[in-house]
C-alpha cells in the first residue's frame, strides 16, 4: 500500500466513525423522545415483584436456618 492509500483509508475510517457516532446520538434522542409511560409502569411492577420474591426467599431461608438451630 502506498502512503496515499493509507491516508485515504484513514480518512475514510474517520468519516465512518463520525457517521456511526452521529447515528448513535440520533438513536439516543429518539429513545428519549419515544419513552412510553405504560412501559415504565410495567417495568416498575416487575421490579417490585422480583424484589418481593427475593425478600420472601431470604425470609424463608432465614426461618429455616433459625428453626434448624433452635
Amino acid at each position: 500500500m502506498t502512503s496515499m492509500n493509507r491516508q485515504d483509508l484513514q480518512t475514510l475510517l474517520v468519516r465512518i466513525d463520525e457517521r456511526v457516532k452521529a447515528i448513535q446520538e440520533d438513536i439516543r434522542e429518539i429513545n428519549i423522545v419515544r419513552q412510553c409511560a405504560s412501559h415504565k409502569v410495567k417495568i416498575r411492577t416487575l421490579e417490585r415483584m422480583a424484589w418481593g420474591c427475593l425478600a420472601g426467599l431470604i425470609g424463608l431461608g432465614a426461618r429455616m436456618i433459625f428453626e434448624t438451630l433452635k
